[in-house]
């Protein structure tokens, strides 16, 4: 954000410059008497190229940044909800149980911009009927029908149910998920300073839901969940210390009793990829051993959730393996 707003004032006043220098008109009497010097005679393209310079500077500045980290082109391990984001989908579709104790909260603000702008590519796709248990509230319900809509690629349906979703959000565990999945749409269309906004957002709620259930193993999951979303966009957007903080710690919550040793294979397996996503992080900053340490950790999990399960986590095994293989070869030459 800092850099937009720097971006934008050395924009304005390389074009506004430029445009006094050229002769093409002038701002009241501001630098009327300006010499250029040894470049006088050369003040019509002086001004020119100023005004050309302020005007690439106030675009880029302008435009919607995209993630450049090097870790995109690598083969990454299937989404798993809270550890691993993909975004080439706005949401993952194994998102956690309602069920646990609830604190309320009064209703929470208005929710950021990134609910008022849909996708710019609305095919027309009936969605397929969002399948939802007896009894579920309004916000089970909405839920339901979004991911739906999502999965059918109805984007714009589902940005006004999004929309809808937190604005019914009772509880802070409820805020928590609506925020998450708000971070994710935007995410999505590479609107990452939305998706912080809403990230961090998500992270306030669950550290409300923490603190009310301090031995509850879910509220740990949703506030490492909500910490990936703030790591993914950090690093997308180059705030790599931000990015380090966060998954060190959503890792620390994955790793605590509630999360480690839990015989649930979901919970295992966010570990893993909380695991690799901070290795990831570290390779890329040469933090090579540490890296590797992660890694063969992340390995011992997805090698014991292959042997139980081949089927379902033998491709996690072999992306795994094939990460582990690279940087210890890395590390040896």
């Amino acid at each position: 954000m800092l850099a937009r707003i720097v971006g934008i004032i050395l924009g304005l006043i390389l074009t506004t410059s430029g445009y006094v220098i050229s002769g093409l008109g002038t701002l009241g009497t501001w630098a009327l008497s300006w010499d250029l010097g040894p470049f006088e005679p050369h003040r019509t393209t002086a001004g020119w190229a100023a005004m050309t310079l302020g005007g690439i500077l106030l675009v880029a500045a302008l435009l919607p940044r995209k993630g450049t980290s090097r870790r995109g082109t690598r083969r990454r391990k299937g989404s798993a909800r809270g550890g691993e984001r993909s975004l080439t989908k706005p949401f993952d579709m194994d998102g956690p149980q309602m069920d646990g104790p609830q604190m309320d909260r009064p209703e929470p603000a208005a929710p950021v911009s990134a609910i008022a702008a849909p996708m710019t590519i609305a095919p027309a796709v009936q969605a397929a009927p969002a399948s939802t248990p007896v009894g579920a509230t309004e916000f089970e319900i909405l839920r339901a029908e979004m991911l739906a809509l999502c999965g059918s690629e109805a984007w714009n349906p589902a940005a006004r149910v999004l929309a809808r979703l937190v604005r019914v959000a009772e509880s802070d565990r409820e805020r928590t998920i609506a925020y998450r999945d708000l971070g994710d749409f935007a995410a999505a269309q590479g609107r990452h300073d939305d998706a912080a906004e809403a990230y961090e957002e998500a992270v306030s709620y669950a550290r409300m839901v923490r603190k009310a259930q301090p031995n509850d193993p879910s509220a740990d999951e949703l506030l490492a969940g909500a910490l990936a979303g703030v790591g993914d966009t950090a690093e997308a957007e180059g705030r790599l210390n931000e990015a380090l903080a966060a998954f060190e710690e959503a890792l620390a919550l994955r790793r605590s009793p509630g999360g480690r040793e839990a015989a649930d294979p979901g919970a295992q397996r966010a570990l893993s990829v909380a695991l690799e996503r901070l290795a990831d992080l570290r390779e890329d900053r040469g933090h090579r051993m540490r890296a590797l340490d992660l890694y063969r950790e992340s390995y011992d999990v997805t090698a014991r959730l292959a042997a139980a399960d081949p089927a379902r986590f033998g491709l996690d095994l072999v992306a795994t393996r094939a990460r582990l293989e690279e940087i210890e070869a890395r590390v040896a030459g």
